[in-house]
């Protein structure tokens, strides 16, 4: 967590930056971006909640690090990137550490109960989501 107030604060001042020194940090900072904002599709629809679950998924390419690059590229208030990132990270941790001291056995079943309900919570703020914007 330590480097994500920074992040969010100075990356786009550090791209720009760069962009205007060098065409190969220009070729960078557009893949680094890019690759943000293909994963920001379902964080930018629910902004905080969805940065958190997000940070929260114990996956590579997921966490903290790239949450951060999301929160910086969709614009969002310092405060609420670096909280959805906190507890999304503590989320991860708490996880993982109830994984692995389960046994493989429980951890399995854990796992799938844990995506059904994720999956459901998801599909129903979706719904709600649309059914608030159509009134």
């Amino acid at each position: 967590m330590v480097p994500v107030p920074f992040i969010i604060l100075y990356l786009k001042k550090l791209a720009t930056f760069l962009s205007q020194r060098s065409a190969w940090a220009t070729r960078i900072m557009d893949l680094l971006f890019e690759r943000a904002r293909r994963k920001a599709a379902p964080v930018e629809e629910f902004q905080w909640l969805g940065l958190m679950l997000f940070a929260a998924v114990p996956f590579p390419g997921t966490g903290a690090w790239t949450g951060t690059i999301i929160a910086s590229v969709l614009g969002m208030p310092f405060w609420s990137g670096l909280s959805a990132n906190f507890v999304g990270v503590v989320l991860a941790g708490l996880l993982v550490n109830l994984l692995m001291n389960l046994g493989l056995k429980y951890a399995i079943g854990t796992g799938v109960l844990l995506f059904i309900v994720l999956t459901a919570m998801w599909g129903a703020l979706h719904g709600l989501k649309k059914s608030l914007n159509t009134k």
